[in-house]
C-alpha cells in the first residue's frame, strides 16, 4: 500500500475509507470502459464488414475549390475512417492554383491508392469538377462529399448492408444533420422513404447520396446550367429512370453550415429558388406532366405546382354527407361556389337516412348518383378558405402514380388541425403537423410542400372514380371512423399514393368535443386487425427516428428529456 494512502488510512474512519476505495476502483473501471468503446466499436464494424462478405467498391466524389485546409482535411479523413474497407476517393480541384491545397491532398494520395487527385486548368465550376471526379470513378456505385462536409464511420458500410440486402437497388440516401463552424452537430434532418412528390416542392434528397454509376452515366451527369443547385437537379433526372431507391433513416451525413452554404441558413444563395422551379419544371415536362413548378411566394427554397396554361381540368363530383341540420352545409356550398375558379363540379347532398349515420355508407351512396370523373368527398363542416382549390387538388390528383389528394385542414384560429394521417404511431392514424401555423413551414417544407402521405380524411378526399370503384368503395363495415384511411391504405395496395396538398386549403369547424364523439373503438379494432403488418412496420413517410406518440416531427428522446426537465422543475 503507498504511504500516502496508508496515512489517509490512519485518519479517516474504516467505512468512510472502504467507501472511497470502492468509489475509486468504480472509476477506474469507468475510465477503462470509456476507453475501451472505440475499439469495442471497430471491432463489432469488422465483425460486420466480414459478415457481409465481399461488397461493392463505392467511389466518392469530392470536388475542392480554395478549400479551407481545416475543413478540408476532416473530409478526407472521415473517408479514411470508414469501416468498409471497399471505397475510392475521388479528388478534383476545380482550377484554385492553391499549391497548400494541392500538397495537402496529394500527400493523402501518395498513402493510400485509394485516393485519386486532379487539379482542373482552370475553374469550370462544380457540376463540371462533378463530372471530371466521375470520369476517375471505378466503382460500381459512385457518392457524392462536399470538401467541408464529414461521414460518419459507418456511413459506407450501412449503405453496402442495404445494397447487399436488395441487389436490385439503384440509389441509396441517408439521413443527415449539421456541423456548426465550431464542429457542434446540430438541426438533425430525419428524411421519409422515397417521397418523389415531396421532391418537387423540397430538395429534401440531399446526401449522403449513392448512386449505380451506370444510372449516372446514363442520366447524363451534372449540368453546368444549375450550379448551386446541381446535385438536386442531378437527381431529378435520376428518378425519371429508376424507382429502386432506398433510404437509410440513420444520420450518417454532417452538413457543415458556414457562411455561403445552403446549409446556413436559406437566404445564402439568391438564385436557388428560380433555379428550383426551373428544374421541377423541366422533369415535369420531360415526364409528360402538365404542369409548373414557382417559386413559393413567402418561404425560401420551396416550391409550389400551377397547371400549364391550356392543361383540361376535369368534372368533379362533389359528395356531401349530411348529418345533422345547422348552417354548416350552406356555409361549405357559399365557400365552393366563391373560390372554385375554373374546375367543372356539380354537388349531391346525401340527406340523412333513417337510424345511425354511417359517414362511409353515406359517400358510397352519394358517389353512385354522383356525376364527374372525380369524386370529392366533404363533410358539412369544412370551409374553403383558399381561391383555385379545387383546381389545386385536381392537379395533384393527375400526378403520376397518385390515388388520393387531400388538403390543408386548419382550424379557425389559423393552425394546422390536419396536414395528412400517418400511421403506426401510439393511435393507429393520426393527424400530422397539428397545432403547427398553417402558414409555416413545417418541418423541412413538411406544411407548405405537396408530399405523400399514408392517408388523408374524408372531411376532404379527391378520389378518380374509375380507382374508387375498383377497390369497391367506402368500407361500410366502419361507422365513423378509419373508413377514409383504410381507403387511402387500400389505394396504396394498387401502388398508388395519396398526397397532402397545402395549396387547398380549408377550415374545420367541427369542436374537439364533437371529435371526442366520434370516436368508435370498434372502428378502431377494425383498422388495426386490416392493416396490422403496415402498422407495425410504421409509416414510411414519418422517419422511425421521430418520437412516436403523435406525429408532430420531434426526435426521439427529446420529449422524454423534456418531460423529465419540466417534472423536475415542478416538484421543486
Amino acid at each position: 500500500m503507498p504511504r500516502d494512502v496508508r496515512a489517509l488510512k490512519s485518519l479517516l474512519p474504516p467505512r468512510l475509507f472502504a467507501l472511497l476505495r470502492r468509489l475509486r476502483d468504480l472509476g477506474r473501471r469507468l475510465r477503462r470502459l470509456h476507453l475501451d468503446r472505440p475499439r469495442a466499436r471497430r471491432e463489432a464494424a469488422r465483425q460486420e464488414v466480414e459478415a457481409l462478405g465481399p461488397g461493392p467498391t463505392i467511389s466518392l466524389v469530392m470536388p475542392t475549390y480554395k478549400s479551407d485546409l481545416g475543413y478540408l482535411k476532416q473530409a478526407i479523413d472521415s473517408v479514411c475512417a470508414q469501416h468498409y474497407p471497399h471505397w475510392q476517393l475521388c479528388i478534383v480541384d476545380d482550377g484554385s492554383a492553391d499549391r497548400r491545397l494541392e500538397a495537402t491532398v496529394r500527400r493523402y494520395a501518395d498513402a493510400d491508392p485509394r485516393i485519386r487527385f486532379e487539379p482542373l486548368a482552370q475553374n469550370a465550376g462544380i457540376a463540371a469538377a462533378t463530372n471530371a471526379g466521375l470520369a476517375l470513378c471505378e466503382g460500381e456505385f459512385v457518392g457524392f462529399l462536399d470538401h467541408d462536409d464529414k461521414l460518419t464511420e459507418d456511413a459506407l458500410l450501412r449503405v453496402a448492408q442495404a445494397l447487399a440486402a436488395d441487389p436490385e437497388l439503384d440509389v441509396v440516401y441517408s439521413d443527415s444533420d449539421k456541423l456548426t463552424a465550431h464542429g457542434v452537430r446540430a438541426d438533425p434532418f430525419l428524411k421519409p422513404d422515397f417521397s418523389p412528390v415531396y421532391l418537387l416542392g423540397a430538395m429534401y434528397i440531399g446526401h449522403l447520396l449513392v448512386v449505380r454509376r451506370t444510372l449516372a452515366e446514363a442520366a447524363g451527369g451534372f449540368d453546368s446550367a444549375f450550379d448551386t443547385i446541381q446535385d438536386f437537379e442531378f437527381f431529378l433526372r435520376v428518378s425519371e429512370r429508376s424507382d429502386r431507391i432506398h433510404h437509410i433513416a440513420q444520420t450518417l451525413y454532417h452538413w457543415r453550415a458556414i457562411p455561403g452554404s445552403i446549409a446556413a441558413g436559406t437566404d445564402q444563395k439568391d438564385d436557388v429558388a428560380e433555379l428550383q422551379a426551373r428544374a421541377v419544371s423541366e422533369h415535369l415536362r420531360r415526364r409528360g406532366v402538365a404542369a409548373k413548378a414557382v417559386p413559393h411566394a413567402a418561404i425560401p427554397h420551396r416550391a409550389v405546382l400551377a397547371p400549364r396554361n391550356g392543361a383540361p381540368t376535369p368534372r368533379v363530383g362533389i359528395v356531401v354527407a349530411k348529418q345533422r341540420e345547422g348552417g354548416g352545409l350552406d356555409r361549405l356550398l357559399a365557400s365552393i361556389d366563391e373560390l372554385t375558379e375554373r374546375a367543372s363540379f356539380a354537388v349531391t347532398v346525401v340527406e340523412p337516412a333513417p337510424g345511425p349515420f354511417f359517414r362511409g355508407r353515406a359517400n358510397n351512396r352519394g358517389a353512385t348518383e354522383a356525376e364527374g370523373e372525380y369524386l370529392l368527398f366533404c363533410c358539412e363542416d369544412v370551409e374553403v378558405e383558399t381561391p383555385g382549390w379545387l383546381e389545386q387538388l385536381l392537379l395533384h390528383a393527375a400526378l403520376p402514380g397518385v390515388g388520393a389528394a387531400g388538403p390543408l385542414l386548419a382550424r379557425p384560429d389559423g393552425l394546422v388541425a390536419q396536414a395528412g394521417v400517418a400511421i403506426g404511431l401510439r393511435e393507429p392514424a393520426g393527424p400530422m403537423l397539428a397545432g403547427f401555423p398553417a402558414d409555416g413551414d413545417g418541418y423541412y417544407g413538411s406544411l407548405p410542400c405537396a408530399r405523400e402521405v399514408s392517408a388523408l380524411s374524408a372531411d376532404c378526399m379527391l378520389v378518380r372514380r374509375a380507382e374508387f370503384e375498383a377497390v369497391g368503395g367506402f368500407n361500410e363495415f366502419y361507422s365513423s371512423r378509419y373508413e377514409d384511411f383504410d381507403l387511402c391504405r387500400r389505394l396504396g395496395a394498387r401502388g398508388l399514393a395519396s398526397v397532402y396538398v397545402p395549396g387547398a386549403r380549408l377550415v374545420n369547424h367541427r369542436l374537439p368535443a364533437e371529435e371526442r364523439a366520434a370516436e368508435d373503438g370498434l372502428d378502431r379494432a377494425l383498422f388495426v386487425d386490416c392493416w396490422w403488418d403496415e402498422l407495425v412496420r410504421g409509416d414510411p413517410y414519418f422517419n422511425p427516428g421521430f418520437a412516436q406518440q403523435i406525429a408532430d416531427y420531434v426526435p426521439a428522446g427529446w420529449r422524454e428529456r423534456v418531460y423529465r426537465v419540466t417534472t423536475t422543475l415542478s416538484r421543486r
